[in-house]
C-alpha cells in the first residue's frame, strides 16, 4: 500500500530519476535520509525495478518507427520468438492473444531498411506493419 509520500517520490521520480536527495526532500518536505530510507523500500519491495536512461531515436539517426504485427506459421512460434529477440530493431515487443502472436515497435533510419528486416521473418510469419505518424502517449509509468 502506498501513502502520500510514496506517491510523492514516485512522481518525482518518473519526471526525473536523477533528482537529488536533498531536492527530492525539499519537495516531500522530509529529511534526506527519510527520502533514502522509502526509495531502498520501494526498490525492496518491488515497486521500483529500477531506473533508466531515456534515449532520442532521431538523435541515433531513426527517423521512422513501425508497428509490426506477427503472426507465426504453425510450429513456428518459438523461433519466431528467438528471432523477434535477437533483432536489435525491435526495441519493444508484447506477445498477444488473438491472430497476431507478437506487436512489435520498430527502428528505422529510412523505409529503405523495411523489407529487408521484414524479410528475415518471411519463413516464421506473416507480418502486418504500420508506420507510426505520432505517439500521444509514451510508455509511462501506472497510477500511483
Amino acid at each position: 500500500m502506498l501513502d502520500d509520500l510514496d506517491r510523492t517520490i514516485l512522481t518525482a521520480l518518473a519526471c526525473d530519476a536523477r533528482v537529488s536527495w536533498k531536492d527530492l526532500a525539499d519537495e516531500a518536505g522530509v529529511s534526506s535520509p527519510t527520502i533514502r530510507d522509502r526509495v531502498r523500500r520501494l526498490q525492496d519491495t518491488g515497486v521500483i525495478l529500477g531506473f533508466a536512461v531515456k534515449v532520442s531515436p532521431a538523435a541515433l539517426g531513426y527517423s521512422l518507427e513501425a508497428i509490426v504485427r506477427f503472426k507465426p506459421f504453425p510450429g513456428k512460434q518459438h523461433i519466431l520468438e528467438q528471432q523477434i529477440q535477437s533483432t536489435d530493431r525491435i526495441v519493444q515487443c508484447d506477445k498477444v492473444t488473438g491472430e497476431d502472436g507478437f506487436v512489435a515497435r520498430v527502428l528505422l533510419r529510412d523505409i529503405g531498411e523495411l523489407d529487408p528486416l521484414l524479410e528475415t521473418f518471411g519463413r516464421m510469419a506473416t507480418t502486418n506493419t504500420s508506420i507510426v505518424k505520432s505517439c500521444p502517449v509514451r510508455m509511462r509509468p501506472p497510477a500511483f
